[in-house]
């Protein structure tokens, strides 16, 4: 089960924006993920189905939300501790998919972040 205050906290502290479309999605995204799931094939499609949108759109606009999230705070300290060596040195954001398992993982219910 996932902390949705302790989402909202890690989304926050990474710059998403709840105005966001994509902001919406990673947040659908996390709630339903689990690690053997498919990126692609399972949960974009689902999370399309559900907002009546395509799969693709739902790729775009997570992948927005990430990229103008970690624009907007940069590598601080805090997502230092989120994700520490796992963001892509040369963009300096992570991808969708290493974003969803990192905060499943960090807002499952009985971790400390």
């Amino acid at each position: 089960m996932i902390n949705a205050q302790k989402l909202d906290n890690c989304f926050l502290a990474c710059g998403l924006r709840e105005n966001m479309t994509g902001t919406d999605y990673a947040r659908r995204a996390v709630m339903m993920y689990r690690p053997d799931m498919r990126m692609t094939k399972e949960l974009y499609p689902a999370i399309a189905a559900a907002v009546n949108t395509t799969p693709g759109a739902v790729e775009r606009a997570i992948r927005h939300a990430i990229e103008t999230g970690f624009d907007r705070c940069g590598y601080n300290d805090e997502v230092m501790t989120m994700f520490g060596n796992t963001i892509n040195p040369d963009t300096g954001k992570p991808t969708n998919g290493e974003f969803v398992a990192r905060m499943a993982r960090l807002c499952r219910e009985g971790q400390d972040v």
